[in-house]
């Protein structure tokens, strides 16, 4: 308090309103006083009764541990199996899909090496086609060159003879 009484000393002189500090310091005063007072008669009327625990239940409290213990445990060893055995059937599954995996990229080769094969055979039998129409169609051209020939040396010689 001494403390608090001395700064504002200080702060009266830097200042020069020395009426307002002290009110200030009297109100805080006032406060603390009232707290204290609270507090004593909180203490002194308001008895919070104590829960009272006797040694025989102190004891089956200690008994009941072991217990719990034991059932944490069983279904500590409980999860324990429980993830050994997911992490089997993961490995499993993992197995199982690596190895299908396998199958499905070999078929996977020989259905494109088949594919392969067709394309190949289109392309021939397309290049078959085409050779078989060149050839058709250099043929009638050539029965129809023939047949215009024909006519027109009959034509000519018709006419030298007339």
């Amino acid at each position: 308090m001494k403390h608090f009484i001395m700064f504002c000393l200080i702060l009266n002189i830097r200042d020069g309103e020395g009426d307002k500090l002290i009110t200030i310091y009297k109100r805080t005063k006032a406060i603390l006083l009232l707290m204290f007072m609270f507090t004593g008669l909180a203490f002194a009327f308001g008895a919070v009764p104590q829960a009272e625990a006797g040694f025989w239940d102190w004891v089956t409290g200690v008994t009941e541990i072991p217990s719990e213990v034991e059932q944490l445990r069983s279904k500590y060893d409980e999860m324990e199996q429980s993830i050994i055995k997911s992490e089997q059937h993961y490995k499993e599954a993992t197995d199982r899909l690596a190895s299908d995996n396998e199958k499905l990229r070999g078929q996977n080769e020989q259905l494109m090496q088949r594919i392969l094969q067709l394309e190949t055979k289109d392309l021939e039998q397309r290049q078959q086609v085409r050779r078989i129409a060149t050839v058709v169609i250099t043929g009638i051209g050539l029965l129809l060159l023939y047949f215009v020939l024909t006519r027109v040396l009959r034509v000519m010689v018709w006419q030298r003879r007339r």
